[in-house]
């Protein structure tokens, strides 16, 4: 598209971070005109550098529905180092979890693998910029260290003044441009005070030298020999906080060594002082020698970051004529790395909508609600979410039940979103995902909604009432144990989560493929109206799935 003369466009995109220019891509791709504004310029620093299978799902299915294959190069970690680069991404094979007791040695009696399908850590400079560029190639028009001089949304459009005096109108505006969001700001949308329970803050760098876990510690004999403690997120938590190690250097094909460092405390148990995020992570490190001796050799290539209480929330993120995207709207903690996949799950239906009401010259509210609502419903899924999570680091045995509620929530939500379309993208059918009519959000909605609510309200009441004083930590967690083993929206004893003495699980095992076999058997099998509602599938595109996985071993 020629822009030269053009200042009137469709749409207006705030921000050119992954968020934004995947948007931009989309709506570009599509035929309309679209600007992108970015008060800074790539290449960038960032974090949100874990991906999840959950966040691959969410690529994969953006690619086909809105047939951009370059979103789909990122669903992947072979596809990120066949179409990216190798050194953009590190190696995610696994969500590892080490519980630290203050000055002692860890044991690895207290620890936790997950094995996935292998996934990404994504070195976001390059990402990045590689989606920018997706997007400038797309017919994206984009302006970096551009400044917003003045904004207005009016019945007739979207107004935009930049400071060198130019102007530019469009029909709609998304905003996708973070905390510092000029929309949230001019349009008085932050709550006050903030609605969320969780209160954590940050601090966080790149740092080199930084050890292989798998060298600092004896071999765990009860440990799935593929699953190395580097080839995956490892997580150091300890009571009052967490600690990320993320590696991008943790692959034969990496020439990047960077490893993402950063530690989250709770802010109402460590407030924030003056003393200098540098000094507070060496303060760490004396108090959990277990996490200190992979840091012997360590050196931090750019200055450390400090944050305040990390959470931040809108009243609402979308009226006539604009919607701000998650970051944009609000922001937890990023224990889960649910931020892409949370960004990603809320594009999906946005861009079709903005194409229908652009389409149509009908931008109602009304039209927009229901994904708001899902926003909301995404944020205080997570919320609770993180929230018990620091409760439960109070104790091994309390945390050890609770991310089983995570595991089992994750699994959920990958099968919610994405059965029907995983399996018609492993048949080969992926294509037929633009043709598919969805007119419901509720595929997409937080793991349980639909299925087991009051399992996951009841396991919430259980971890606050530990933090309440109503309930030991031990006993909270043998309720939970007790939840787990009679949920009736998978099958029996599913994983085998309930089972206490069961530390580590691969995804990938043979174990679990027969448990991903009986769960498709299951669903075809079960009355539950729900279970059909939110799992069901085509046997024909299981059949040629199977078919296709076998001819290419």
């Amino acid at each position: 598209m020629n822009y030269k003369n053009n200042q009137q466009f469709d749409v207006i995109v705030l921000g050119s971070g992954l968020a934004g220019s995947i948007l931009a891509t989309i709506l570009a791709k599509h035929n309309l005109r679209v600007l992108m504004i970015d008060k800074g310029t790539h290449p960038r620093f960032a974090i949100g550098e874990a991906m999840t299978p959950d966040t691959d799902l969410m690529m994969s299915i953006l690619s086909y529905q809105y047939s951009v294959p370059e979103i789909g190069h990122l669903s992947s970690f072979d596809n990120i180092c066949d179409h990216i680069s190798p050194s953009a991404c590190g190696l995610k094979r696994s969500f590892n979890f080490i519980y630290h007791r203050e000055g002692k040695k860890q044991t690895l009696q207290e620890c936790n693998k997950v094995g996935v399908h292998p996934s990404s850590h994504l070195f976001r400079q390059d990402i990045d910029q590689y989606m920018v560029d997706v997007a400038v190639k797309y017919g994206v028009k984009l302006l970096e260290n551009t400044q917003i001089k003045e904004l207005n949304i009016e019945k007739s459009g979207v107004k935009i003044h930049i400071e060198t005096g130019e102007h530019f109108t469009a029909n709609y505006l998304v905003d996708g441009s973070g905390y510092n969001s000029l929309l949230s700001s001019k349009l008085n949308l932050r709550d006050n005070p903030i609605k969320f329970k969780t209160h954590s803050r940050s601090i966080f760098t790149h740092m080199i030298g930084v050890k292989r876990y798998d060298d600092c510690i004896q071999a765990d004999k009860n440990s799935p020999e593929e699953l190395l403690w580097y080839q995956g997120t490892l997580h150091h938590v300890f009571d009052g906080g967490w600690m990320w190690v993320i590696p991008f250097n943790n692959h034969q094909r990496s020439h990047n060594p960077i490893c993402s460092i950063g530690v989250n405390f709770d802010c109402r148990r460590f407030p924030k002082t003056d003393i200098s995020p540098e000094q507070e992570f060496q303060d760490l490190l004396f108090r959990f020698p277990g996490v200190a001796v992979q840091f012997e050799n360590a050196k931090p290539v750019r200055n450390w970051i400090s944050t305040e209480r990390l959470q931040y929330s809108s009243h609402s993120c979308m009226g006539e004529r604009f919607y701000l995207l998650p970051h944009a709207a609000g922001f937890i903690d990023p224990l889960y790395s649910f931020g892409l996949v949370n960004t990603c799950t809320i594009i999906i239906p946005l861009a079709a909508r903005i194409m229908k009401a652009i389409g149509k010259n009908n931008y109602a509210k009304e039209h927009f609600a229901d994904i708001e609502s899902l926003q909301h419903q995404l944020f205080d899924y997570n919320d609770n979410l993180v929230n018990c999570s620091y409760i439960s680091f109070t104790n091994f045995n309390l945390w050890d039940a609770w991310r089983r509620v995570w595991l089992l929530g994750s699994f959920t939500r990958q099968m919610k979103a994405g059965i029907k379309k995983r399996l018609k993208i492993a048949a080969g059918k992926g294509e037929e995902l633009a043709n598919l009519e969805e007119n419901s959000l509720d595929s997409l909605t937080p793991s349980y909604q639909g299925l087991g609510d009051n399992f996951f309200s009841k396991a919430t009441a259980t971890i606050e009432n530990v933090q309440a004083g109503l309930l030991s930590a031990d006993e909270a967690a043998i309720q939970i144990m007790s939840l787990i083993k009679s949920i009736d929206f998978l099958p029996p004893n599913f994983w085998n989560l309930a089972d206490s003495s069961q530390k580590h699980i691969d995804t990938e095992s043979d174990f679990c493929r027969t448990e991903y076999s009986r769960f498709l058997s299951w669903i075809k099998k079960s009355h539950k109206p729900e279970v059909k509602k939110y799992f069901d599938y085509d046997v024909q595109d299981l059949v040629a799935a199977i078919g296709l996985a076998t001819a290419n071993k």
